[in-house]
Order: structure tokens, then C-alpha cells, then sequence
């Protein structure tokens, strides 16, 4: 798989800090790897810690930088 983009990275959340779009880029994360972090965090998933531990480090850096991006009233 091919690393994301910063055009795929405001594709997929929107307008958002130049820092998130750097730090998804550097994390090397694939398009549908973002795409699926963001449905499991949406969809409450990531509330369990042993899920969210469960994940490689990697993955937990992309979960912890979508949860910096979404509203405190909830998913846009």
C-alpha cells in the first residue's frame, strides 16, 4: 500500500492543522488505514483501551491525532 498524501489527508478529514497533515504523512499510514482508524473511532471502538492497546504503535499515534481533530460535541 502507498503512503497517504497531504491532498488524501484533507480528503478524508477536512480542513485541519498543517501538523496533523505532517504527522499522518510522516506516519507513513496508507489511505485506507486513515480511513479505517477514523470508522473505528467514530463508531466507538477505540473506547475499549484493550482495543486501542491492541493496535501497533504506529496505528495508536494515527487514532490519538484523529481524536485531536474531531469537535468535543462529537463526530462531524
Amino acid at each position: 500500500m502507498s503512503v497517504v498524501t497531504p491532498v488524501e489527508v484533507l480528503a478524508v478529514l477536512g480542513p485541519v492543522s498543517a501538523i496533523v497533515v505532517h504527522e499522518m504523512v510522516r506516519s507513513r499510514v496508507s489511505g485506507a488505514e486513515l480511513r479505517d482508524a477514523l470508522r473505528r473511532l467514530r463508531h466507538g471502538e477505540m473506547d475499549d483501551f484493550e482495543a486501542y492497546a491492541g493496535l501497533d504503535g504506529r496505528m495508536r499515534r494515527v487514532v490519538d491525532l484523529l481524536v485531536a481533530t474531531e469537535p468535543l460535541d462529537g463526530p462531524r
